[in-house]
């Protein structure tokens, strides 16, 4: 889907990305990714990418906050707006910012796609080292912004938030908890808030590790897996938008798909065999049994066991868990042809760099 053209007043082009073939429409710009990421010599320092895939009335009052925030550090820095299948909400108000434009980048994607998607699509036009995720309203305060930009050091790759004292109601806040304790309690990573949009971190944390689907909440625990440093800071909870109360049936099914999505990726994808072979022995194992228990019927008692539908499902467990173990081996012959390539790990320091 090809996107419009935004141009303000002053002839200043708002870049615009193109959802079918992932790069800017060429109709307009022909600069090459990384050269069309500042119109200055030197790249900024900073990018802070805006995911707007709601309407709030506040947001261009969000980013004229952000903006003052890295003014008044004296920081270079660039702003990508991804304008997340609400086109036309922010096309009048971006001109009347009263902000210096090239600094600013937006990005249309028509059709409504996942927050992983769209931060790919950001970092790929971006250029700075350090990059910044908001969401499409204030979460936390612009002081507690500044907070994360004063912690985040040369000793940390990612930092995200904890709203320690929530403002959204009581019930979405049970969830929440609940939620954060069990990927606790399975990863064994102490992050308390996994759901806030709002992070920092660096380029190459991003760029080393795949983002798809709903991927983006659990960024920390892949980072963390790879051996990126990671840091929690306190931050407070400025104001919370969305459902209120439980939610459908197909959430908290998609939200255990994920979980277990993670799981598989971060112990398994380089040994997919243990993880099959587990399941494929334990269902072998309970189709033997049945099987067992037929033929001991059949010597104890004299039982028939030829149209005894019980001998038929033990062996139909038992040729399930047999295709379990094959589908394990299946994925430990990919992963050694394909996937050797694949870096799994990060390089902090060399020699060179002593």
């Amino acid at each position: 889907m090809l996107c419009t053209l935004v141009k303000c007043a002053d002839k200043r082009n708002i870049y615009v990305y193109n959802e079918r073939d992932s790069k800017l429409d060429m109709n307009y710009n022909t600069k090459s990714d990384n050269s069309m990421c500042c119109e200055q010599s030197v790249c900024p320092e900073y990018s802070v990418i805006f995911l707007l895939d709601e309407e709030h009335p506040e947001f261009p009052q969000f980013i004229q906050d952000v903006y003052s925030l890295f003014s008044s550090r004296n920081l270079s820095f660039e702003i990508i707006l991804m304008v997340n299948g609400v086109d036309g909400f922010l096309t009048d108000k971006i001109c009347q910012m009263g902000m210096d434009l090239h600094k600013i980048k937006v990005l249309f994607i028509s059709k409504k796609s996942p927050q992983s998607t769209c931060i790919r699509a950001g970092v790929k036009q971006s250029c700075g080292n350090t990059i910044l995720v908001c969401g499409s309203y204030m979460q936390i305060s612009i002081d507690d912004i500044g907070n994360l930009l004063d912690a985040f050091g040369s000793d940390t790759d990612l930092i995200t938030p904890w709203r320690k004292k929530r403002v959204d109601p009581g019930i979405n806040q049970f969830q929440s908890r609940v939620f954060n304790w069990i990927v606790q309690k399975i990863f064994g990573i102490q992050i308390h808030d996994l759901s806030c949009t709002v992070k920092i971190f660096r380029r190459e944390v991003v760029e080393q590790t795949p983002l798809y689907g709903n991927m983006y909440r659990f960024l920390p625990l892949v980072a963390s897996k790879k051996g990126y440093r990671i840091k929690e800071v306190s931050c407070s909870h400025n104001k919370e938008y969305g459902k209120t109360g439980l939610y459908s049936l197909s959430e908290y099914f998609s939200r255990v798909i994920d979980v277990f999505t993670m799981l598989f990726i971060m112990g398994y994808t380089r040994k997919p065999l243990r993880f099959f072979s587990f399941i494929g022995i334990t269902v072998f194992i309970f189709g033997l049994f049945i099987c067992g228990i037929v033929i001991w019927q059949k010597i104890v008692s004299g039982q028939p066991i030829g149209d005894r539908s019980l001998l038929l499902l033990g062996v139909i467990v038992m040729v399930l868990g047999v295709q379990a173990w094959s589908s394990g081996l299946l994925g430990e012959i990919i992963t050694f042809t394909c996937g050797r390539s694949k870096q799994d790990y990060c390089i902090d320091t060399t020699t060179d760099d002593l």
